[in-house]
């Protein structure tokens, strides 16, 4: 029993270690990353076009975040409330969204720049290898799940409890 559930943590840190090569290699400043940027045919100055994009967006960015995040807070808070009004909450609703929606919005933009720096092969490329890291992710998330029921139905029944 110990040994499965050694082999099932071990399983669920490779599933961590992957989701980091895997879909989370195009967070961050991906265009920095020797293995993408060789792939995609990254030349410095577009490397650099894409720094100076990523550095104007940034500030923005994590500002839309945490405000996004505060008005999450308060819906939350409000949606606990069992004598909030209707009314009050909706109005946070629509802040939420609208605070989504903005944030979505920039981050939309600075892509579309990024975009413009690329060639359209680049970007087809770049998509491309986006679409296989989600792929791939989606695939170790399926068989970690299918191995945990796989676990789970051979533990044995729990002992009933001796009084």
């Amino acid at each position: 029993m110990r040994l499965r559930v050694f082999g099932l943590a071990l399983l669920l840190a490779g599933a961590a270690a992957s989701s980091v090569r895997g879909q989370d290699a195009f967070e961050g400043k991906w265009w920095k990353r020797p293995g993408i940027a060789t792939q995609l045919g990254l030349t410095a100055e577009q490397q650099d076009q894409i720094e100076k994009i990523f550095v104007r967006s940034r500030t923005k960015l994590i500002d839309l975040r945490a405000d996004l995040e505060k008005k999450q807070l308060v819906l939350g808070e409000a949606m606990e409330d069992h004598s909030a009004d209707r009314q009050d909450v909706e109005k946070k609703i629509v802040a939420v969204e609208n605070a989504r929606a903005e944030l979505q919005k920039t981050r939309a933009l600075m892509l579309l720049d990024i975009k413009q720096v690329l060639r359209p092969e680049q970007w087809q490329h770049l998509m491309l290898m986006q679409q296989n890291a989600r792929e791939a992710q989606q695939r170790l998330r399926e068989r970690v799940r299918e191995r945990m029921l796989e676990e789970k139905e051979k533990a044995p029944p729990p002992h009933p409890k001796q009084r």
